[in-house]
């Protein structure tokens, strides 16, 4: 058997957990209760339990302080938490430390049981504890579940192979479902503004499960969740006379889920219903119908449960094709084109502000909009001969993004993120390498101002022809050319002044100048003082 120890300041609640649950039944033994922190620690210590109980907050070693070295100690060791204490932090801790069995106050008894039966099969079959029979019948289950999913994922990626003719049976047989004839539904949970590690995602994954299990499993034949990303798919199948019941219920797990919003701080979570269909054929009917309102929360909002509006039906209002789709796209072009990020930006909000107002728009539509105006970007910026940096993969990874902006505040300022930095960066490239001529031209300038330059020569060197060089370099430096060459050239001769006792022909000489009146002249108007003066002055 495997042994579990209870710690909780509170005697009465304690006692409640030990007549929840039938602990012989279930393969499990109760080997401690005890009613504080240091007398868990001490003992786990002695007892080395298999499962561990406990409440946050209790006197001597808080919860967080047990779990920590309970896990350092014993990591085998699962750990539920059941607490009335909603705080994020707790559950953050939590999770990190690996517990992904966090169960608020009132104690639900089919939620601890099926923890507690979810637990014993793992930890049996990890460590080889179970007897034949109950192998096979978990190897059945791991097998079954894996075909099931896979079906959903076939729904989810578009695969229509026989998708309209399949029968129940096929798909029972094939499939592992025990689908009736009835009605099918998908039911699409979205959580938004969770972490996306692993440890997050799979506490969220095993809430949905349990919940789904507690609530549809007694009103439906037969239903399978399908996690991806922080998005998860109930399929549902039930009697027509049973959708009130359903939809019920379906309203109870959005409360429940809801509560662990002041679990996991900040996040939200919303249910898109697709339609119910009558045949296996138009699952991915009612998959795209939920989809299609879980993105009506970019306009509707989170934390509610959405449902199709039968006139509706998933109708557009066709803005891409609209005069204000197209006034926003030439905006983007002149923005675009001048690269100018601020009038970028600007563009990006004017397209927000129209979309928010635009009669029968849909929370499709937007989404759709915002990944439109990401290839127009690409468009403008290949049409401007600029190269974007991964290219290949932008809509791609910001589509991704946009998937889990939660309104559609949050989805512009992303759109006008992912551009604006885009275009700032290319900006800046291509100001770089606009400049790079001209600095190869000063370099030269540096190089060979002994000698006698010309402007045909330097503007030959950096690729163009002289008028546009002149012009360009006057814009990037704020002198001319022969303002920088005379500039070079009197620096060089004070250093000369300066540094040795050579004569004015020798220092015009090696400053690029062949009449020394004319050096002397350009010296004083440089400086203000005769070579002759300048060297008593600072030699």
């Amino acid at each position: 058997m495997l042994k579990v120890l209870i710690a909780d300041d509170e005697e009465k609640i304690c006692q409640l957990i030990i007549k929840l649950i039938n602990w012989e039944e279930m393969g499990l033994k109760i080997v401690a209760t005890v009613s504080n922190g240091i007398e868990a620690l001490e003992q786990a210590e002695i007892c080395k339990p298999d499962i561990v109980i406990t409440d946050i907050r209790m006197p001597g070693i808080d919860g967080m302080e047990l779990i920590r070295k309970v896990k350092e100690k014993l990591p085998d060791t699962e750990i539920i938490i059941i607490s009335g204490y909603r705080h994020f932090e707790y559950a953050q801790t939590a999770i990190r430390y690996g517990v992904r069995n966090y169960l608020l106050k009132p104690i639900n008894k089919e939620e601890l049981r099926d923890t507690l039966q979810k637990i014993a099969d793992i930890y049996r079959e990890k460590n080889e504890q179970l007897n034949f029979e109950e192998r096979v019948r978990l190897a059945l289950k791991n097998d079954a579940g894996k075909l099931r999913t896979s079906f959903i994922s076939r729904i989810i990626y578009g695969d229509r192979e026989r998708e309209n003719i399949i029968s129940l049976k096929e798909l029972n047989n094939q499939y592992h479902f025990h689908f009736r004839e009835g009605v099918f539904q998908v039911a699409a949970i979205k959580f938004d503004h969770v972490s996306h590690n692993d440890s997050c995602i799979s506490f969220l994954a095993d809430k949905a499960a349990g919940l789904a299990l507690q609530y549809l499993e007694p009103v439906c034949f037969d239903h399978e969740v399908y996690a991806e990303y922080s998005t998860f798919y109930i399929l549902l199948n039930f009697r027509e006379e049973e959708s009130k019941n359903v939809r019920k219920n379906v309203r109870q797990m959005m409360d429940e889920l809801k509560a662990q919003e002041s679990i996991l701080n900040g996040m939200s979570v919303t249910i898109g219903m697709g339609s119910m269909v009558n045949t296996a054929g138009g699952i991915r009917k009612s998959f795209l119908d939920a989809v299609f309102m879980i993105k009506q929360r970019l306009l509707l909002g989170t934390g509610r449960m959405l449902e199709m509006d039968e006139a509706q039906q998933r109708k557009n209002s066709d803005f891409i094709n609209s005069e204000a789709f197209y006034r926003f796209n030439r905006e983007m072009e002149r923005a675009v084109e001048a690269l100018n990020v601020v009038e970028t930006r600007r563009t990006i909000e004017g397209l927000r502000d129209v979309l928010k107002n635009y009669p029968g728009i849909t929370g499709y539509e937007i989404l759709q909009m915002t990944k439109e105006a990401c290839n127009h970007y690409l468009f403008c910026m290949k049409s401007r001969g600029i190269r974007v940096d991964s290219e290949a993969k932008f809509v791609e990874e910001f589509s991704k993004d946009a998937g889990e902006c939660a309104d559609i505040e949050e989805l512009f300022r992303l759109l006008g993120g992912t551009i604006g930095r885009s275009l700032q960066k290319a900006s800046e490239a291509k100001k770089a390498e606009d400049h790079r001529p001209i600095r190869q031209a000063k370099q030269y300038i540096e190089d060979n101002y002994s000698r006698s330059l010309t402007l045909e020569e330097v503007s030959e060197m950096a690729g163009f022809a002289p008028g546009y060089f002149s012009t360009l370099f006057k814009k990037e430096t704020g002198v001319t050319f022969l303002e920088f060459l005379q500039s070079v050239r009197m620096d060089a001769a004070k250093k000369l002044l300066v540094s040795g006792n050579e004569g004015m022909n020798v220092i015009c000489e090696k400053v690029g100048y062949a009449d020394v009146k004319y050096f002397t002249k350009c010296f004083i108007k440089y400086t203000g003082l005769k070579p002759g003066e300048y060297r008593k002055i600072y030699s």
